[in-house]
């Protein structure tokens, strides 16, 4: 067992969800598969918006801290070239903040989209590694890991806005939305006038994906399947 499997099987994942992704898949209700879903917080969106969403994740903890929400899960190494259910079984893959952790990330995107429905489509979130508070870091001679973030010490490759899209791109995919979600630094503003603050945030965000975007959003279908 390699190192890195073990510090999978051993981390757990805890954060709020990623509403702006999951928004995305829609108010259809559908079947979902959350690739590498941490405890289950997107898996609660998706079943508040009517889903029907399983996870995956290679830690047990992970799975159990899911499966006491009521939610379901399993217990897989996505980097295994066995797949864990057939063909065309999801009409959506999530793969929010994933494949930034294995080492080829187009092997697994290109695997997992077997399991989707001929008009079905992936949603990928990616992090941004040319955000303006890390190329200012790199402007000063920087490259430093941390526990968690754009520079998390688990992290083996990077994506800017670009090679986003081409990551998707790769695996015979066609791009139907690509934008970033992130922050203009507003400063005081953002307690003073948060609601102008999150315009400001959306539309700098749009106009300067690659400068101000933290997370890299694309979302994809098959290119040739009807």
């Amino acid at each position: 067992m390699s190192q890195k499997h073990n510090i999978y099987r051993e981390r757990v994942y805890v954060n709020q969800g990623f509403p702006e992704l999951v928004n995305l898949v829609g108010t259809q209700p559908c079947r979902v598969l959350d690739i590498g879903c941490g405890c289950g917080a997107n898996l609660r969106l998706l079943r508040e918006r009517g889903h029907v969403a399983t996870g995956l994740t290679l830690s047990e903890a992970e799975a159990k801290t899911v499966e006491v929400q009521g939610l379901s899960c399993r217990v897989w190494d996505i980097t295994s070239e066995v797949l864990p259910f057939p063909s065309e079984s999801f009409d959506a893959l999530i793969f929010s903040h994933v494949l930034e952790h294995v080492a080829c990330p187009e092997v697994v995107l290109r695997r997992f989209t077997q399991l989707l429905k001929p008009n079905g489509k992936v949603y990928v979130a990616l992090p941004n590694a040319l955000q303006f508070m890390q190329r200012w870091q790199f402007l000063l001679g920087r490259f430093c890991y941390t526990e968690t973030g754009i520079m998390d010490h688990t992290h083996l490759r990077f994506f800017d806005f670009m090679t986003a899209r081409q990551l998707v791109e790769s695996c015979g995919l066609k791009v139907v939305r690509h934008l970033g979600i992130g922050q203009f630094p507003t400063g005081p503003l953002r307690e003073l006038a948060p609601s102008l603050s999150r315009r400001i945030d959306r539309w700098t965000s749009r106009q300067w994906p690659g400068l101000f975007a933290f997370h890299l959003i694309v979302v994809a279908q098959w290119a040739e399947k009807q």
